[in-house]
């Protein structure tokens, strides 16, 4: 009778340690996808700024996020329609786009190639980051009759429906909102904080539009009577 007992122990003993063993994988299994999927992600979020000149083109400066080996870059720009419309290659620092034409909403995109620094790694060619939308807008600006009044006209562009204008004494900072201007409409500017705009005073404008990570920002200045 102790025989049975102890071989019914043993057997116990042994079932445990085999269930133990078994419902072990699956969880060793989802610790290592979770980790490839953090992976993936780190190479799907490539920082980087969008910047428009005062000629409408459009600069594109990628963040490098490796330190350990070099890090090279494929960018495309995409239209409104998905279709490429130009690709460049870089090894960090600014991409210049030149063809791309204004009062058009774009869209971009980033691969990372990765050159290793060490012989017994392979080279890495990383997926598209998620399109990343970005305008190319024309404002019109014009001065209204002979006062020191600034007429602001939005462009009207596919896939943009509306336009936040802003001002500032600063051009970098201290941003208020004036309006939310629709597409194809204009805003009238005579007042910041309440006092009629002044003579030779620089007044920034921003201007964000509702579908886009970049924004424009300009200066209004009224010269002194003669």
């Amino acid at each position: 009778m102790k025989s049975i007992r102890k071989q019914n122990c043993i057997l116990a003993i042994v079932m445990f340690a085999l269930m133990s063993i078994l419902t072990s994988f699956p969880v060793q299994a989802q610790t290592i996808n979770q980790k490839q999927a953090k992976v993936t992600v780190q190479y799907a979020s490539i920082p980087a700024k969008v910047e428009t000149s005062s000629s409408g083109d459009i600069f594109i400066t990628v963040k490098n996020i490796s330190d350990d080996y070099r890090a090279d870059y494929d960018m495309r720009v995409l239209n409104n329609k998905g279709n490429v419309v130009e690709v460049s290659e870089q090894n960090g620092g600014i991409t210049y786009f030149s063809y791309l034409k204004k009062n058009r909403l774009y869209y971009y995109q980033i691969r990372e190639t990765q050159t290793s620094a060490y012989p017994w790694e392979e080279d890495f060619t990383g997926e598209w980051t998620k399109k990343v939308p970005f305008v190319i807008a024309q404002y019109q600006l014009s001065q209204v009759g002979t006062g020191r009044k600034v007429r602001i006209k939005m462009p009207k562009i596919s896939g943009v429906k509306s336009y936040k204008v802003y001002m500032s004494y600063k051009k970098d900072r201290a941003w208020k909102k004036l309006k939310t201007v629709k597409a194809g409409k204009s805003i009238v500017v005579s007042k910041f904080k309440g006092k009629a705009l002044a003579r030779n005073k620089k007044y920034y404008y921003k201007i964000v539009p509702s579908k886009g990570v970049n924004a424009t920002i300009g200066v209004i200045r009224f010269s002194k009577k003669k």
